[in-house]
């Protein structure tokens, strides 16, 4: 099975969540039903989760969409949704510091491009997707072949993470600009 969480509050100021049920329709129109969509993340907006759940059944994929109702820290979630791929939208190579958190926590986590202007600025790796049909042929190839697939989301979070991440130069050249003289921290 392949568990695809997306971590985010159903409200206002999101406009993702249609994305992934289109995402699981095209799934299970190529014969792809081996798969679930779960929103991990409180209900904020009424309006939009009903969206979700009446566009999942026009669909007729809501077996493969689910909802956890309220937040959940990553460290507190099951072991076999850990075992999942957490979706991060980033703004074309611009990935935050909640997908960090995630690879931090030893949990996979793959990206989506959330602005069409930005496709071209997406990393050349396994688990960039520029765009839908990307993460839809990421998550095929992950039917297909998922050690290998996985051996490679893992390196290119590997290095993700480090390319974030200061190192005790860099600490210590940080700390030195912005506080002269206590350069002890």
């Amino acid at each position: 099975m392949i568990q695809i969480n997306l971590v985010a509050r159903i409200d206002d100021d999101k406009n993702i969540f249609l994305d992934l049920v289109y995402v699981a329709y095209m799934l299970k129109k190529d014969g792809i039903t081996d798969f679930k969509v779960l929103f991990i993340g409180g209900v904020h907006k009424q309006s939009i989760y009903q969206n979700i759940v009446h566009l999942a059944s026009l669909l007729n994929v809501e077996s493969h969409i689910g909802f956890t109702m309220k937040a959940i820290p990553l460290a507190q979630l099951p072991g076999d949704i850990k075992q999942g791929y957490f979706l991060n939208y980033t703004v074309g190579a611009f990935v935050g510091y909640s997908a960090i958190e995630s690879i931090d926590l030893g949990l996979r986590a793959i990206f989506l491009n959330g602005d069409k202007q930005l496709v071209d600025d997406m990393p050349k790796s396994v688990g960039m997707c520029p765009d839908l049909n990307s993460l839809i042929a990421l998550i095929t190839a992950l039917t297909q072949d998922k050690d290998a697939i996985d051996i490679k989301i893992d390196e290119s979070n590997s290095q993700l993470k480090k390319s974030y991440l200061l190192t005790a130069a860099d600490r210590s050249n940080l700390l030195s600009l912005l506080l002269p003289g206590n350069q002890s921290l």
